[in-house]
């Protein structure tokens, strides 16, 4: 299986900095380990400046719970 790492751009990156900011305000739907595991992983990639497949699963995950809050509103 290969790892291979995707480099994020500047859309991407305002992405999850709006993605982060969802988080920050809905803290509460997940367990305090959870939340700040999710957060450090944003913010490692936001550094770092690309991810890999198995991040890309997480990060899949959590749009797509951001994206079914926005739909809802």
């Amino acid at each position: 299986m290969y790892n291979n790492a995707t480099f994020i751009d500047k859309e991407q990156l305002k992405n999850l900095k709006k993605i982060d900011t969802w988080l920050d305000s809905n803290k509460y739907r997940y367990d305090e380990h959870t939340f700040m595991e999710l957060r450090q992983l944003i913010t490692k990639i936001q550094e770092k400046g690309f991810y890999y497949e198995s991040e890309a699963q997480i990060l899949n995950m959590i749009a797509d719970e951001y994206n079914q809050s926005k739909k809802k509103k």
